[in-house]
């Protein structure tokens, strides 16, 4: 007996997120967003929290269905209710930049802090720049910091590239430029442009200090 394909209209809710899965991610096959959406939209119904998630990703991005960043918001909600990791961030990043809602920095600080203490270090990277600049949320250097390293240790190379950066706007001691140089140099080995850049300008300054300024007697 033939085998159902699970991209027939019989398929089961369970199997229109597996293949679906396999087609947005070309695991197995090629990429097809279009077939993708159609098999993720039917199990993001059924309740399948990463195919909601998808689902709003498809929405955020026009892949295989038109833009719609309500509708992305929607689904995001809805996978974010259902403790997707990625979703509150997602949810985070609509709020911050205004997609498909007016910008909202405490409601983007809510949402990056809920998917940081799932673990998602994307969001643990975004909540540590919040802290350090204040933004949907009082500043607080420590806490920064300590966010960013989570993330930078989690091998997330925004936070690698930002945490390098925060210690070299502190670089007053010997340590913080030792870190500097650490955090730059993990985001350069893996291509991130602004770091090679930084980390160029930094051993620089660090081979020709700027001489201190003469006391006047």
């Amino acid at each position: 007996m033939k085998k159902k394909s699970a991209t027939s209209e019989t398929a089961s809710d369970k199997e229109a997120s597996q293949k679906g899965r396999e087609l947005f991610y070309g695991i197995h096959c090629r990429k097809n967003f279009r077939k993708a959406f159609s098999l993720l939209a039917q199990a993001a119904n059924a309740g399948f929290v990463h195919s909601q998630n998808l689902v709003g990703y498809c929405y955020a991005e026009g892949l295989g269905v038109e833009k719609d960043p309500r509708m992305a918001l929607y689904w995001f909600r809805a996978a974010a209710n259902g403790k997707h990791i990625e979703a509150p961030f997602n949810l985070g990043l609509a709020y911050e930049y205004g997609a498909g809602t007016r910008v909202n920095l405490e409601k983007a600080f809510d949402f990056y802090k809920q998917a940081a203490r799932l673990g998602n270090t994307a969001a643990q990277c975004n909540l540590g720049v919040a802290f350090l600049e204040g933004r949907g949320t009082a500043q607080n250097v420590q806490r920064g910091m300590y966010w960013l390293h989570r993330a930078a240790q989690g091998g997330d190379l925004r936070a690698q590239y930002n945490l390098g950066m925060a210690y070299r706007e502190r670089a007053r001691t010997p340590e913080n430029r030792q870190h500097a140089t650490l955090w730059l140099a993990k985001a350069a080995r893996k291509g991130h442009k602004r770091a090679i850049k930084a980390l160029a300008q930094l051993r620089k300054e660090q081979k020709n200090p700027i001489p201190a300024s003469p006391t006047r007697k």
